[in-house]
């Protein structure tokens, strides 16, 4: 019963800051999503052993803030998209570092790398979508929110259908609760969100919106597996422990950081 109570609180919260940062403007919105990134990557960080690398976390988080920084600049418009291109720095950067490393380089570059492309640049993309060409790249908090919302009640609808019918294991290796039956009634939910969603938010059509449930039904699922398999290397459950009965930061990001490059992909696409 404490633990209930306990998840049902820290959820509530986490709740509400994600969307009050939302609503309250780009520079909550740019200011949150900041930390929220350098929560991750400690976190990835520390379970994942690479912590005990020499100048990995200081310069993981330097990097990720960086990432994310210029890309909020660039989708406001307060400087020039071009500038996005210092991203192909990044990598060069990483490599030239490791030329003076004497100890542990190999694990410094894949550490950095790995949290890079899993982590810094998923949810600095999320720039792009707060600041939609089709809103003349102004700051909107509709279709963010409307994708969270998506992935939100995916993952409900999915661990109540799975609790009551599951009996396929859907990827029994990595993650022996997650049923197909709680796969097929998160999709049906999430579908069906989705057409709220365009009546809600508005901003796209209904297909996108559609659409966009889609890519949060596959991705997510492949998301949070994803996080599984670390979380089952490093032996640990959680990520971290900032959000009581639902874990880490991570915990809660795991879909995000799939479904937001390849909605952004698709919004792209759609000239949107």
């Amino acid at each position: 019963m404490k633990n209930l109570f306990q998840r049902t609180i820290s959820g509530i919260v986490y709740l509400v800051v994600i969307i009050g940062s939302l609503f309250l403007g780009k520079y909550a919105f740019g200011g949150l999503f900041l930390v929220i990134s350098l929560l991750a990557l400690t976190e990835y960080f520390k379970i994942s052993g690479y912590h005990e690398t020499a100048g990995i976390t200081i310069t993981g988080l330097i990097a990720g803030a960086a990432v994310f920084i210029l890309l909020f600049l660039c989708a406001s418009g307060t400087i020039d998209i071009r500038y996005s291109s210092g991203l192909f720095l990044l990598p060069i950067v990483f490599l030239i570092t490791a030329l003076y490393l004497k100890n542990d380089a190999a694990r410094w570059l894949s550490g950095l790398f790995v949290t890079f492309l899993y982590i810094s640049l998923p949810v600095a993309l999320t720039n792009f979508i707060v600041f939609p060409a089709i809103n003349g790249s102004f700051y909107t908090h509709r279709i963010l929110l409307g994708l969270f919302t998506l992935v939100w009640v995916n993952d409900t609808g999915a661990y109540v259908t799975g609790m009551l019918f599951g009996r396929h294991r859907l990827f029994q290796r990595i993650s022996p609760k997650k049923s197909w039956e709680g796969f097929a009634g998160g999709t049906v939910f999430t579908l069906a969100a989705a057409l709220f969603m365009a009546q809600l938010m508005g901003m796209l059509e209904q297909t996108d919106w559609l659409v966009l449930s889609v890519i949060v039904c596959v991705f997510g699922v492949y998301g949070d597996l994803a996080e599984s398999l670390i979380k089952r290397n490093a032996l640990v459950k959680d990520s971290g422990t900032l959000l009581p009965g639902h874990g880490g930061i991570l915990d809660r990001f795991d879909s995000i950081l799939f479904v937001v490059p390849v909605s952004l992909i698709y919004l792209m696409i759609r000239g949107i």
